[in-house]
Formats: structure tokens, C-alpha cells, sequence
């Protein structure tokens, strides 16, 4: 996987909790995966089952400590569809070229996910 950070995001600008520069990463859809958390569709509901999602490590509250005001969280992937319209209402830094990829993912990319890709806007 790619260091590169994402060129749009400002810490001063963008600072809602699940906002960062953490890389957006292209992985090919497992079934494991529930639903997309920008457009709440469940992946395994749909007719046809996305080829590949975009994930994105987001910090996440799991509680509060009694008493205070202090929340306990972690970093955990969340999902999307390959679609900017699912992605940029939670993160408007977003651009369908900050998309990376794990080399894995790509040496077993073939030519009909290379053209689907692109027709999602996706250019490795």
C-alpha cells in the first residue's frame, strides 16, 4: 500500500471525527463486508454484489466512561461503494484519484476489473 496522503485534506478545515488522512483503499468486495456506510445500502441485499469497495480506517466510539465526558474509540475500516457520491458527504476532501491500492489487489486485477474500474472513475 501506497504512504501517500491524501493532497486535499486540512486538519483545520476538516474536523469531524471520522475525518483524517488516512489513504482511501481500493479491496475487492469479500461478502463479509455488512453495508456502505455513506448511501446505508446493504451490500448483500443488492442484485448485483460490488466487485470492489473502498475502505477507509475511521475513528469510531465504542463507549463512555462513567462519570465523564471522555469517549473511548478506535481506529477501525469502514466501507463504501466505488462511488464519490457515497463517499464525499462524510469526507468533501474526497477525489476518486486519491483511491490506493495493496500490490496484492492489483497483480490479480484483470482486464474486464481494469475496465470496470474506469467506468467507475477508478484509474490505477
Amino acid at each position: 500500500m501506497s504512504d501517500q496522503q491524501c493532497q486535499h485534506y486540512d486538519s483545520k478545515v476538516h474536523r469531524r471525527m471520522h475525518h483524517n488522512n488516512n489513504p482511501f483503499v481500493l479491496r475487492k468486495y469479500d461478502g463479509r463486508i455488512k453495508k456502505c456506510r455513506g448511501c446505508k445500502v446493504v451490500f448483500k441485499g443488492t442484485t448485483a454484489r460490488p466487485k470492489f469497495v473502498i475502505s477507509h480506517q475511521e475513528l469510531c466510539v465504542y463507549d463512555r466512561i462513567k462519570g465523564s465526558k471522555r469517549l473511548l474509540t478506535t481506529q477501525r475500516d469502514i466501507f463504501y461503494h466505488c462511488d464519490p457520491d457515497c463517499i464525499q458527504p462524510r469526507h468533501p476532501y474526497f477525489h476518486m484519484c486519491d483511491i490506493v491500492t495493496n500490490p496484492a489487489v492489483t497483480r490479480h486485477l484483470n482486464q474486464n476489473h481494469i475496465e470496470h474500474l474506469h467506468s467507475l472513475g477508478v484509474f490505477l
